[in-house]
């Protein structure tokens, strides 16, 4: 009998190992989403899960532009962010479409890319941004800049007319400016640089002023190059009936603080400077 109880506890045992390396294994072998948020790159191959919602159910391999196909959305940017990001994009989009409300979205990596070669990376206001491949004489890819803006779809109605060139150089990085509008209109070969391998390319967001007071359309507007109080008043329409071009204060963001001084109509405007038209005394 004792024999037989030694057995007993000794099975026991074996069994209670067991379960515990099964959950060992278990814990180390989490899902993508949930152990492994590095981030997604063209030509991983994802499975893509909507909790109660299996005809969702998407395996997609993501193109050189960062984009996949999802059902009911449509296209979704989801290369170049983490799975943790990717996942939270689908169930916005699905939440905001009515198509799902507080969809749990859940992405594996079911094959992972070859690791990229040369490449660049451009961000801010364009349509599709993300890292893309530097052409190297066998493969397709980029080589310049109005290559890299053509890859990524253009830019926004948002952004500036200059974008900003970082190259890896030490022993800091250099941060080139480029003249956007001249090198789209005129394709000055000098302002379209030659794309080295870990350049970053940053279109940052418009130039703005602000308007504000007697005008007839107050607002905020895009700053223009060389722009002046006389023509920052002709895009809110003009002064109203009841305000005064000599009565337009300037506020002025500086080092010191907000300074607001009096205006003339051809004094030039920077950016984030708020107009303002005093009412006309009769």
């Amino acid at each position: 009998m004792k024999n037989k109880s030694v057995s007993l506890m000794s099975r026991l045992g074996f069994i209670v190992t067991k379960l515990i390396l099964l959950q060992l294994v278990a814990g180390f072998a989490l899902p993508a989403s949930a152990a492994d948020q590095t981030t997604l790159t063209p030509g991983d191959v994802v499975r893509i899960t909507v909790y109660d919602n299996a005809d969702l159910t998407t395996v997609a391999r993501i193109a050189s532009t960062g984009r996949i196909t999802f059902p009911l959305i449509g296209d979704v940017i989801i290369g170049g962010v983490s799975t943790n990001e990717a996942e939270k994009l689908i169930s916005r989009r699905l939440d905001q479409g009515g198509f799902v409300r507080n969809a749990q979205v859940s992405i594996f990596v079911e094959e992972r890319s070859e690791a990229l070669g040369p490449s660049v990376t451009i961000l801010g206001q364009v349509k599709t941004s993300g890292r893309f491949p530097l052409r190297d004489g066998t493969t397709d890819g980029v080589q310049t800049l109005i290559d890299l803006l053509a890859i990524a779809g253009g830019v926004t109605s948002n952004a500036a007319n200059y974008l900003f060139l970082i190259r890896q150089q030490n022993p800091a990085p250099q941060k080139i400016r480029v003249d956007l509008a001249e090198l789209l209109r005129t394709a000055d070969i000098k302002a379209n640089a030659t794309l080295s391998n870990g350049d970053i390319v940053l279109v940052p967001e418009m130039d703005v002023f602000y308007i504000y007071g007697q005008v007839k359309r107050p607002g905020r507007y895009r700053l223009e190059r060389g722009m002046t109080v006389m023509q920052a008043l002709a895009v809110a329409s003009g002064v109203s009936e009841t305000g005064s071009e000599k009565g337009i204060l300037l506020n002025r963001q500086g080092p010191n603080g907000l300074r607001s001084i009096e205006s003339s109509l051809s004094d030039g405007l920077q950016p984030d400077d708020v107009l303002y038209v005093k009412e006309r005394f009769f």
